[in-house]
């Protein structure tokens, strides 16, 4: 029996922290469906089939498999020495400069490049983002790298992913909702680009630096949440440093986007939270000072 990995010191974990976008835009794949079922479109008036409203029908609406990945959004967390995180990347795959292969592409070597052990963390991913890239890979014959091969047997099992979706409802005991709910339950800003459900609609009109910035804000959002999630089991982590880490460096990178006179807005609120309370403690604690000052 070998002893000797007790005595190593931990490697700091790190966090893939990842968001899609995703659209019907290539109507051929499904016209090969529809002639598999040898189906012919029917009046509109008349019920496509028996059973099937027709936005229900996927002979009528494609289904998630003909979607096309388009936009995706890549932020990694090292775990610094007080446990709190670095921002070490914060990268953005996105039409019109890239095709879906080379999104896809993108992915993998962001993957590849992550730290030994690093965990992928999402909201819903387990539902949607992993099973899309899943099926990107298939279409374009992409090869995963081998630690994350994982991700080829659909996540199931002891995987590093961090699903909030799943968590935080216990394993979808509690009924699923969505990411927004949450944020703003926990007083986290969320999709300040654009409503959860105009971001299909952005992808048609080719508003490609919109689609880009609501992915990104997803997953800054998902990263302050990941702040919360932390703290549970590991007293080190002190959450508004946790925050503050992650915003500044974002406003850094992404300055010039429009969503970050919110993000300076909301970092300058929690600064102000902040010193309200430590004055308050002050007061209590050691008046004199207040008195001197």
């Amino acid at each position: 029996m070998k002893f000797d990995m007790i005595f190593e010191p931990r490697r700091p974990r790190a966090y893939v922290v990842l968001d899609i976008e995703s659209a019907v835009l290539d109507d051929t794949a499904h016209k090969r469906y529809q002639a598999m079922e040898r189906w012919a479109p029917t009046s509109e008036e008349e019920p496509s089939r028996r059973g099937y409203k027709r936005c229900d029908d996927p002979l009528v609406t494609p289904r998630w498999p003909f979607q096309t990945l388009v936009t995706a959004a890549i932020m990694l967390l090292v775990e610094h020495a007080d446990g709190n995180v670095d921002v070490a990347r914060f990268v953005t795959l996105s039409a019109p400069d890239l095709d879906e292969r080379e999104v896809l592409a993108g992915i993998i070597q962001v993957l590849a490049d992550a730290p030994e052990g690093a965990e992928i963390v999402t909201y819903g991913g387990s539902m949607h983002d992993l099973p899309m890239i899943l099926m990107g890979l298939l279409k374009h014959g992409l090869t995963l790298p081998r630690r994350w091969q994982w991700l080829s047997h659909g996540g199931v099992g002891n995987t590093p992913h961090i699903d909030f979706s799943r968590t935080i409802t216990g394993g979808y005991r509690m009924k699923p909702v969505h990411e927004a709910e949450i944020l703003a339950a926990l007083d986290i800003p969320a999709k300040v680009p654009a409503p959860a459900f105009a971001v299909s609609g952005l992808i048609y009109a080719g508003e490609w630096e919109t689609v880009a910035s609501q992915c990104e804000f997803d997953v800054i959002a998902t990263s302050l949440l990941l702040a919360r999630w932390k703290k549970l089991h590991d007293a080190r982590v002190e959450v508004p440093v946790f925050e503050d880490r992650i915003l500044r460096r974002v406003i850094e990178l992404r300055e010039g986007r429009g969503y970050i006179p919110a993000l300076q807005a909301h970092r300058k609120r929690i600064f102000a939270q902040q010193t309200a309370t430590a004055e308050q403690a002050m007061g209590v604690l050691a008046p004199w000072l207040q008195d001197e000052a």
